[in-house]
């Protein structure tokens, strides 16, 4: 797929058709010279998109030659430019593929499965530990109440994990592109998320032990530790509002001022999904923090109606 430049396509129709004119090369008429918008750093090149319509204005045009033409103005650098896309990716990702499905297949054959006894009726064991895909929720039920550690939470971590990279407009990358160079802001606070699940399912699987408390690895988990007993402290209600006030307050004003060219290219509605779902997902860790250090239970118990809402 040639890259070419943008004296070559200029002439063709109104502006809206010189963005979306489809090349062919002299190949078929197969390949798309797929180019980067005039706006990239990178080159002064323009992205090549094709609707049906443009095709049918298009067709009839001597693009061969034209193709030929441009492609000798260009440097042998130039020349060689190419564009990874779909095609490129098939046999590797086939491959990848296969090898996994036989490594799948000689873990199966030589491992067994963790499978228990046959059940006992006349007794009930206590399964405190839960399938390691859900030990993260488990986790996060020692720091927060079920209908948040076990609905809330979760869905707000995957619903902004899922949004992050979609909100961030990097217009001189362009779309698909999602490398640490590129896009910063998207990938640490995706790699922080993600880090921060990962992190509580590892506690929760190697550290946890009898009746869920913390141990060492090189504890014996089989064996109750002697742990003090502590007392739980809240806030008070008017400590808890204000504190979550002046969390979002702040968290939401501070950083248009401090990141002010981000916010701008973010646009409102986009800047406030993203501050609210980032605030909401720092608030994990500060629980925990809160918890382990000042032994705070709940920063905001509320009682509605005959329903005790905490967190």
């Amino acid at each position: 797929i040639a890259s070419l430049p943008p004296h070559f396509i200029r002439g063709y129709g109104s502006p809206q058709r010189q963005k979306g004119l489809f090349i062919l090369s002299q190949y078929g008429k197969s390949k798309m010279a797929e180019i980067k918008d005039e706006s990239s750093k990178e080159k002064d090149e323009v992205i090549v998109r094709m609707s049906v319509r443009e095709w049918e204005y298009f067709k009839d045009i001597d693009v061969v030659t034209k193709y030929k033409e441009g492609f000798e103005t260009l440097t042998p650098k130039q020349q060689d430019y190419t564009v990874k896309h779909l095609r490129d990716s098939v046999g590797i990702e086939f491959i990848a593929g296969l090898l996994f499905t036989f490594i799948i297949m000689v873990w199966c054959l030589f491992m067994d499965a963790p499978l228990k006894e046959l059940a006992d009726p006349s007794n009930t064991p206590i399964d405190e530990r839960a399938p390691w895909y859900f030990i993260g929720l488990q986790e996060l039920l020692i720091y927060f109440d079920p209908w948040l550690a076990g609905v809330v939470l979760p869905s707000i971590l995957l619903v902004g994990l899922l949004l992050v990279p979609f909100i961030d407009p990097n217009k001189e990358t362009g779309i698909g592109r999602y490398t640490f160079r590129d896009r910063p802001v998207a990938v640490s606070i995706f790699g922080f998320g993600f880090a921060m699940w990962y992190i509580l399912i590892i506690i929760g699987q190697f550290f946890r032990g009898t009746a869920r408390m913390f141990f060492w690895p090189w504890e014996d988990k089989s064996v109750l530790k002697d742990m003090p007993i502590i007392e739980m402290v809240n806030f008070p209600i008017a400590g808890g509002f204000a504190f979550f006030i002046l969390y979002f307050g702040i968290g939401v004003i501070v950083p248009q001022f401090i990141f002010k060219n981000f916010c701008k290219t973010l646009g409102v509605v986009r800047y406030y999904i993203f501050i609210s779902l980032f605030l909401i997902m720092l608030l994990i860790p500060i629980k925990i923090f809160l918890r382990y250090v000042f032994d705070v239970k709940y920063i905001l118990s509320l009682q509605i109606f005959n329903t005790v809402l905490s967190f």
